[in-house]
């Protein structure tokens, strides 16, 4: 009995004389090749909304409740997460640092199972890009002596547990952001925007989806627009816009619509606005929007659409009900090749 209790004490010993020969500080790192360029790569990552798209523990508990907080992207960004505590557990992550194009830091709590720091990392060009996503942490940190005693023998399979996660994440995340279209992320012409709402006259209008039947649908409602207001000696307030309308998929519907000074309106006998159909006064759209500066002629918007379309994709962003271009240029006094319009999508209200 006496060999068996100093055996079992010399195990003792050699557990907790190796526990102190092995790192209190464990760090994992797994990379991944992605066709995207660094601008891209780095706003689906600073932030929280794709999470679940591309998590290797979205999957593992999809029962679990998770919560954004604080600003969408950048430093403060926050996500909380409550799931089975065999699976997931509970906890929170949040921005710490962040660095546009190279870095994102973060820190990350498991509750009573420690806490962590832990980085993407950005290397690449305008073709492509390496993600490297690190983690460490102090495997004794909080955990009493007993417990930073196993924190650190835990340590040592680490790199093979989160590892593997890492690596399933991250192949995910390829597959998630290479299916996304190959624009930079972040352009200098496009951002959000809060529009405030002006007086306009308006008038609807109808078309093919040829762009000259368009481009003259709208000469004609903008004509009229002009030739009503300089008979009632309305000046122009601003330049034109055009406001997309719901419609069939083979048409294109409209607003033509030209800003105008409402004190102008207010001197208006209310009688020759209601004869002025289908001609009206009314505001012109607003509220949070995205804005692209087209440059360019107006043959060419489609594409400047579809960029604006992917760079809110990227960005995480729902279109709200409306879109509408701004004119910003005379094109009777402009080149074609320098004509600037502004684009604009209206956002959906944001939830969590």
């Amino acid at each position: 009995m006496k060999k068996l209790l100093f055996i079992l004490l010399l195990l003792l010993a050699a557990f907790i004389g190796g526990a102190f020969l092995l790192p209190t500080r464990v760090h994992v790192e797994r990379s991944i090749a992605i066709e995207r360029p660094p601008e891209t790569v780095f706003a689906l990552l600073n932030g929280y909304r794709h999470f679940n798209r591309w998590s290797p523990w979205a999957e593992a508990d999809p029962d679990a409740v998770y919560r954004f907080s604080g600003p969408a992207t950048g430093v403060g960004a926050r996500l909380d997460w409550s799931g089975d505590p065999a699976l997931v557990g509970e906890g929170w992550q949040e921005i710490v640092a962040s660095q546009p194009y190279e870095r994102i830091d973060m820190r990350l709590d498991f509750g009573t199972q420690g806490v962590a720091d832990s980085a993407f990392i950005i290397h690449g060009d305008r073709i492509g890009s390496r993600v490297t996503w690190t983690f460490d942490t102090d495997v004794t940190e909080g955990q009493g002596m007993v417990g930073g005693l196993l924190g650190r023998y835990f340590g040592l399979f680490l790199d093979d547990w989160i590892g593997s996660d890492f690596d399933k994440g991250l192949a995910a995340f390829q597959a998630f952001a290479e299916s996304l279209p190959r624009i930079d992320a972040v352009d200098a012409s496009i951002e959000r925007v809060d529009v405030e709402p002006f007086r306009v006259l308006a008038v609807n209008g109808e078309s093919s989806l040829d762009a000259d039947a368009i481009s003259a649908a709208l000469g004609q409602a903008y004509g009229s627009l002009t030739a009503w207001m300089a008979n009632q000696g309305i000046p122009l307030g601003g330049q034109p816009l055009a406001v997309t309308l719901a419609g069939p998929e083979d048409r294109y519907r409209f607003e033509a619509a030209i800003p105008v000074d409402p004190a102008e309106l207010d001197l208006l006998d209310p009688q020759v606005l209601e004869d002025a159909a289908p001609i009206v006064a009314k505001w012109s759209p607003s509220g949070p929007s995205v804005r692209m500066v087209h440059v360019g002629p107006y043959d060419t918007l489609a594409e400047s659409y579809e960029r604006l379309a992917a760079w809110m994709m990227i960005h995480g962003l729902e279109q709200g009900g409306l879109s509408w271009e701004q004119y910003v240029s005379d094109p009777g006094m402009t080149p074609e090749s320098e004509l600037v319009t502004h684009l604009y999508v209206q956002l959906a209200p944001a939830t969590d």
